[in-house]
């Protein structure tokens, strides 16, 4: 997201308004139902830091990695405003350099909230596997992104309140984002099990709370 870049201190107004304010209400629900003390949380993307501070407060020990420095700064000063800075670890990470960075079962939770579909499908694979590999066994990878609904009624619902919504977005924010597709399978075959699964907006956003069940050997 190389335009959101250039406009981090516009991503989640940016994001507020192409997920109706759906987004803050998942990554509470995710911080205050599905994090727990002493969790040690890696997040994906960490983007402004909104979700690791509410982890945080739940007292997870939260290490968040971006390819941004720019959202970092933001996310710094916003830890900092919370008081927080100290109970989150932000790192400069390309996802594709997950492989160099952290140790086998390093993490008993990861996050990734609207990552995937900024991801190409080899990319995909490869953040999988690393997952696979950074999480302890019956560890939990916790996936939110946006998904083309399945019904076709809802579709068509969902194409009619996207487009307006997409270019309000992206003359706010220049952000843009991709559905994904045959996510639930990709997770199914990299050692996964679907412990939760829950549906916002229309069916387009996907909450899918997964639960490691082989080895990262096996994946």
């Amino acid at each position: 997201m190389k335009a959101l870049e250039r406009k981090a201190e516009k991503y989640d107004a940016g994001m507020h308004t192409l997920t109706r304010g759906r987004l803050a209400m998942i990554k509470q629900y995710i911080a205050e139902n599905l994090v727990q003390s002493g969790d040690r949380l890696l997040d994906i993307g960490v983007g402004t830091a909104t979700f690791a501070l509410a982890a945080a407060n739940m007292g997870a020990i939260v290490t968040g990695i971006d390819n941004s420095e720019k959202m970092l700064a933001v996310a710094r000063s916003n830890l900092t405003a919370e008081g927080l800075i100290d109970r989150v670890t932000l790192i400069h990470l390309p996802i594709v350099e997950l492989d160099k960075e952290f140790l086998d079962y390093s993490f008993n939770k990861i996050t990734a909230i609207l990552v995937f579909s900024e991801l190409y499908r080899q990319e995909q694979e490869f953040c999988l596997d690393q997952i696979t590999r950074l999480l302890e066994d019956g560890g939990e990878f916790i996936l939110v992104d946006e998904v083309r609904p399945q019904g076709l009624w809802k579709r068509i619902a969902y194409y009619i309140v996207r487009i307006p919504l997409v270019i309000a977005t992206y003359f706010t924010a220049q952000l843009t984002t991709h559905p994904l597709s045959h996510i639930s399978d990709m997770v199914k075959e990299h050692g996964f099990q679907i412990v939760e699964e829950r549906f916002y907006l229309l069916d387009s956003l996907q909450l899918l709370r997964l639960r490691k069940t082989t080895t990262s050997g096996d994946a």
